[in-house]
This record gives structure tokens, C-alpha cells and sequence, in this order.
């Protein structure tokens, strides 16, 4: 089981009700209900997302094009501190190094790699979601890949060609395909992705900058650490608290995942972990990234739910064994 940012979700359902789905159709079976799309800080599983798409498919008639439309909708905002490290990168390189790195704080759901083909250069997409669901899947993902593109390079053409391994969909031209995709296309390939890289790879990207990218880079580090390290009851309670806020008490965030407070302790316990570490762990990985902030630390104090800005410097103490004041220094002197 794994969670992501209802981001994704609330993308794919904004789609549907333009299409003029309707947003219960479009949510059915996925256990989702309306009043979370408003809540930015929800945490959805994966299998939601992809009933939400399924739901999508199934009142749609070509899955090809509604990959594509859905695909050009997701921009770097919607990857949060992940697209401003990949804006901020060096090079398309080192773009594309960051982006395979951390693809497991992105939406898609193919698995991508960077591969030589043919004596070139290709970034390669395989989707083993099998069926319509899977084309409409791997198109939108390829597609969120190229407004990556696009918009480091600040550019709606690409440089590049992408190849499917489908037939052409019928009854949609060519013309219209590569106008929407903003690049050359090849249907009926051995392999699906972007052919061309090869000569971009070292080109300066126009919004480089080091620091901006060596900061946002740490934060990925920390986000796939955490997403990585969860155990499964731990992860739950993790994503609870995100979702009801920091001050949650543990009784609460036990009604809310349907078992008694003596429950989650053993379960916790079982998972050499406790309400209290687990708890830290969220709010003190927050801690550290509102630090590199200019904010102050009462109000940073306040964010996290402590009572005054004492209390949260003698925790953070705690369990990082230095203040939060020294943390900022230290920080700003690796930068």
C-alpha cells in the first residue's frame, strides 16, 4: 500500500466534471468523498488514483487522447518541492537524474529509465497496468513527463520525439496529436518514450540555480526517506496526522483509523516505534524544512501545534540535540 498527494486525484476529477462527468461518478468505488478534494494536505493510496482513472476511462471514449489532455495538465507546481529542484537544476541532466531519482514522490505509476537504444540515448516508459487503463496511464505519464520539459526549457516545442508502441488512434489525426504533444510522434514502436536526448542532455537550463537546487534536493531526500522507512501502522498514523493537523491526540487519530488506542500502541510497539516517536518524526521533518525559511520561530512554534516557541526549542533539542536556532546556522553554512 502506498500513499501520495490527493494532487493527482483532484487534477484527474477537474478533467472529468469539464468532460461533464459528474464528481460521484468519477469518485466511485475509490472510498473517496468530495469534502477531502478541498483538503490539500490528503493523503491518498495509489489503488484510489487508479479507480478515480478507471472511473475516468469508463465515461470516455478514447483513452489515448484523455491520457494526453490529463497529461498536459500537470505542471512543476504540482510535483511541490520536487518541481522547483527540478527548475533550479544545473542541466537537463541533472534534471533528469533528479526526476528518475526521486520518481516516487511523482504521480505516475510507469516505471522510467534512462536507457541507450540504437546507439542513442532514450528516456524508456513501461506501464504494467494492463488494458485501456493502462494506455490511458502511461500516455498521461509520458505527457506529464514532456510539461517537465517544457517548462525548463520555457519552450511548447520539444527537441525530441515520442514514440508509442500502440497503433495511431483512430479518428485522430496526426496533426493534431503532434500539435498537442508538441513534438514529432511514431506509433507502432518497440518501445514507448522519448527518443533525442542525446544532444540536450548538457544544455544549460535557464532557470538554473545551485543553491535553490541543492535545498529543494535535501527536502526530496528527506520526503523519500520518510516515505521509504514508514512501516505500515506507522505510515497510517503518519498520514492521519498530516491530514487532522499536528495537535491531534492519539485517541483521536485511533477512532479515525477504526481501532482502540491500546491497539495502535501494540501495533506501534510492534513496529519498535511509538505514538511519541512517530508523532516527532512528523512534526520535527516539518521543523527542519520550515527552518530553512525566514519565518520565525514562534510562529513556526505555532504551526506545529507547541504552546510557545520555548517548548518547541527544548523538543526539537530533544531529538536533534541542538536547538532550532543552531540548526539554522548550521544549515545556512552548508548552503
Amino acid at each position: 500500500m502506498t500513499f501520495r498527494s490527493i494532487t493527482s486525484v483532484q487534477i484527474i476529477v477537474s478533467y472529468g466534471i469539464e468532460l461533464g462527468i459528474d464528481e460521484d461518478v468519477l469518485l466511485q468505488g475509490s472510498g473517496l468523498v468530495s469534502a477531502q478534494l478541498t483538503d490539500h494536505e490528503q493523503q491518498v493510496e495509489d489503488k484510489q488514483e487508479l479507480q478515480v482513472l478507471n472511473n475516468l476511462m469508463l465515461n470516455s471514449a478514447c483513452p489515448f487522447k484523455v491520457g494526453m489532455a490529463l497529461g498536459c495538465r500537470y505542471h512543476l507546481t504540482s510535483y511541490g518541492i520536487m518541481g522547483y529542484a527540478l527548475l533550479a537544476s544545473r542541466t537537463v541532466r541533472k534534471a533528469v537524474e533528479l526526476g528518475l531519482r526521486y520518481l516516487d514522490l511523482t504521480y505516475v505509476f510507469s516505471k522510467i529509465k534512462l536507457s541507450e537504444v540504437n546507439d542513442g540515448l532514450s528516456l524508456t516508459f513501461l506501464c504494467d497496468i494492463p488494458g485501456e487503463l493502462g494506455e490511458l496511464v502511461l500516455v498521461r505519464d509520458m505527457l506529464g513527463a514532456a510539461m517537465i520539459q517544457r517548462e525548463i526549457f520555457e519552450s511548447k516545442d520539444l527537441p525530441l520525439k515520442l514514440q508509442f508502441t500502440s497503433p495511431q488512434p483512430a479518428g485522430l489525426p496526426l496533426e493534431e496529436i503532434k500539435q498537442i504533444l508538441g513534438a514529432e510522434v511514431e506509433f507502432n514502436a518497440s518501445y514507448n518514450g522519448f527518443v533525442g536526448l542525446a544532444h540536450l542532455l548538457d544544455l544549460p537550463l535557464v532557470k538554473a540555480n545551485e543553491a535553490t537546487a541543492r535545498i529543494c534536493e535535501a527536502q526530496c531526500n528527506q520526503l523519500l526517506q520518510q516515505k521509504q522507512n514508514w512501516q505500515p501502522t506507522a505510515k497510517l498514523v503518519k498520514d492521519t496526522l498530516v491530514h487532522l493537523g499536528l495537535t491531534t491526540s492519539m485517541e483521536d487519530i485511533a477512532k479515525h483509523l477504526a481501532r482502540t488506542t491500546r491497539t495502535l500502541h501494540r501495533q506501534l510497539k510492534q513496529e519498535q516505534t511509538s505514538w511519541r516517536q512517530v508523532r516527532d518524526d512528523v512534526r520535527f521533518g516539518i521543523a527542519e524544512a520550515l527552518l530553512l525559511t525566514p519565518m520565525q520561530l514562534d510562529e513556526i512554534a505555532e504551526r506545529l501545534g507547541f504552546s510557545d516557541g520555548a517548548n518547541f526549542s527544548h523538543s526539537f533539542k530533544r531529538c536533534k540535540n541542538m536547538t532550532p536556532s543552531q540548526y539554522r546556522k548550521q544549515a545556512k553554512k552548508q548552503r
